[in-house]
């Protein structure tokens, strides 16, 4: 789907969070994800129901950033309460995936 995983990114697809690259992934499917120049991933956990959601916004800082993409995950074993991922337009062929420590 066009999309490059940093050492962290790939990190998370090998210890258990494939998943969360495979919603990443799918929401290239919605326009207004494509077209973003950055995208703010935002994975909350519920660890006491072990449900979660998974919001992606275009990070606008200046203003409240706009959502583009919302999905519910109905069980989750993922250990943090929250996680965020920024995906940013880089070059051909696609887009880099990456932790925020990593931006």
């Amino acid at each position: 789907m066009g999309l490059i995983l940093t050492d962290g990114a790939a990190y998370l697809v090998r210890n258990g969070a494939a998943w969360l690259l495979d919603i990443v992934a799918s929401a290239r499917l919605v326009p207004a994800v494509r077209r973003a120049e950055f995208e703010c991933w935002t994975l909350r956990v519920d660890l006491t129901k072990q449900c979660a959601e998974v919001v992606c916004t275009d990070g606008n800082g200046e203003r409240e950033p706009n959502i583009l993409y919302r999905q519910p995950v109905g069980y989750t074993d993922f250990p943090l309460a929250e996680l965020k991922l920024y995906v940013v337009a880089d070059s051909d062929p696609g887009k880099v995936v990456m932790l925020t420590s990593e931006y």
